[in-house]
């Protein structure tokens, strides 16, 4: 069993996120985006973007240098296992190769960075400085620009995801309408991607997935317009979330609106969008579309703010049923595609088997099976379909918990087995010169696998506190409970503090 306050990886690298790239803003004008950026990678971009997030837009010089660390590139989510010399493959590319601006009839090439930058193989600083050319674009802006969160795009995989980010980020619009050669130009796929499904598959729906599961500001759904048998538009619905509250880890009051943000509505005659909520000081601010005109709306108390609102935005105050509220989060986890995915396959392989027991909502020995004919999730306790909120939680909880899927768990020999989850272990290995050092590791978990003959043993994972972000080792070998207890307890901290006291 999981404790409560466990961190997994994946959350020790979001926190650390948090800590490198807090308050950390991509400031940049427009048509910066405009730039045609095909012959750089994905990562190449993030650490240009890093290394914009250090510049204050607001200067009129660049500063001699900036600095970035070997510590904020590791964490944009950069697979590499060379990562220094993976890193200066990148800041060459980002120094040597122009990006291409088609302006009017002629074309542009624009430097990004120079070619001096200083890194101390020693040292996790790498002190960087900008081209002149890039001044039009990060500095000195007083108009006609955009910003967001570094921390929003550092898990994008695909650099079209970046480019397409950037762009609803440069604008306001709720509903955009492109052509679809429009959006080729825009990704830098110009006379690429002839058959439109295969575009559809590889770019917008990659595309679409990845912003929904990885950015915290931008939720996307689109639809189709034909012109005779031709999809000719892509028609982009976007949702926007203001991400303060993400960052800081809590909800705070100011946020309570924060879903309201970015929605369209007509106030005294005109269309505005809802820009920012203050319940601190009963303000209301709205953007004029098309427009950087803004118009503040005081009310008397938080009754009189929220009565405006619903005169401003009467359906997203319509109150909603059950199945309403249902449909929302469906549509929502449909939109993932590794969510259906997961799901077919487990439908597909468990159909007339039990997935599992101790689920949400459930009692603990409460089994749940896939029926035969339909795939719907069938209580044996009671012998009937359970409801489809009942199902919907089920489903969350197995996309979260993969390792789940079809394992009965017996409360008896988990509490056993599991108490050795969070226990601090000592391991003796060899550095690179051959000495011997010893490690300090915390277990992670504790799953459990069939061995060949069907015999259920079990899998160690532990993780090194002295270096968290580290890949989760797993045990090599199927251990048996008593191999487990033995292991621990050979390699406790108690039996290490007592040798080295002995």
């Amino acid at each position: 069993m999981r404790k409560d306050n466990l961190m997994t990886k994946q959350q020790l690298i979001a926190e650390e996120q948090k800590r490198l790239f807090k308050n950390r803003k991509v400031v940049q004008l427009n048509k910066f985006i405009k730039g045609d950026v095909s012959p750089f990678t994905v990562n190449d971009l993030k650490i240009f973007k890093l290394i914009i997030s250090k510049v204050d837009s607001k200067d009129s010089l660049f500063q001699d240098f900036y600095e970035i660390t070997t510590d904020e590139i590791r964490h944009l989510n950069i697979n590499e296992k060379h990562l220094y010399s993976e890193t200066k493959k990148s800041l060459k590319r980002l120094a040597n190769i122009y990006i291409t601006f088609e302006e009017n009839d002629s074309f542009r090439e624009v430097g990004l960075i120079r070619n001096d930058f200083r890194f101390d193989k020693y040292s996790k600083k790498i002190l960087i400085n900008f081209n002149d050319d890039m001044g039009e674009y990060l500095i000195n802006l007083k108009k006609n620009f955009f910003m967001y969160d570094l921390i929003d795009i550092v898990n994008f995989k695909y650099k079209h995801t970046l480019k397409l980010y950037e762009y609803f980020k440069s604008n306001s619009l709720n509903v955009v309408k492109l052509k679809v050669d429009t959006i080729k130009d825009i990704l830098d796929l110009k006379n690429k991607y002839i058959r439109y499904t295969n575009f559809k598959k590889d770019v917008i729906e990659v595309i679409i997935d990845e912003i929904n599961s990885s950015s915290n500001t931008l939720y996307l759904k689109y639809s189709e317009e034909k012109v005779g048998p031709k999809v000719e538009y892509i028609i982009f619905h976007v949702t926007r979330i203001k991400n303060d509250a993400i960052l800081e880890g809590t909800l705070s009051e100011n946020r309570l609106y924060s879903n309201l943000y970015g929605k369209e509505c007509n106030y005294l005659g005109k269309y505005y969008t809802i820009e920012n909520i203050n319940l601190e000081n009963l303000l209301i601010v709205l953007k004029e579309q098309y427009s950087n005109n803004h118009t503040n709306i005081v009310s008397e108390s938080k009754e009189k703010l929220e009565e405006q609102l619903k005169k401003l935005l009467p359906n997203d105050f319509k109150k909603k049923n059950i199945d309403e509220i249902e449909i929302d989060e469906i549509e929502r986890l449909s939109a993932i595609k590794d969510f259906r995915l997961f799901k077919s396959k487990v439908v597909e392989q468990f159909k007339g088997k039990v997935v599992g027991n101790h689920m949400p909502g459930f009692d603990k020995e409460v089994l749940l099976k896939l029926e035969e004919d339909s795939g719907y999730l069938f209580d044996t306790s009671v012998g009937k379909i359970i409801t489809k909120e009942e199902s919907l939680e089920v489903w969350k909880y197995l996309y979260k918990n993969k390792d789940k899927v079809g394992l009965v768990v017996e409360d008896k020999v988990e509490n056993e087995v599991y108490k050795y989850i969070n226990k601090i272990i000592f391991i003796t290995k060899k550095d690179s010169f051959g000495n011997k050092e010893s490690i300090k590791y915390i277990v992670t978990d504790i799953k459990e696998e069939a061995d060949n003959k069907g015999l259920i043993k079990y899998r160690l994972h532990i993780n090194n506190l002295e270096d968290p972000t580290q890949d989760v080792e797993k045990s090599k070998t199927l251990l048996t409970f008593e191999q487990i207890k033995l292991f621990i307890e050979e390699n406790s901290v108690e039996k290490n503090y007592s040798l080295h006291n002995e």
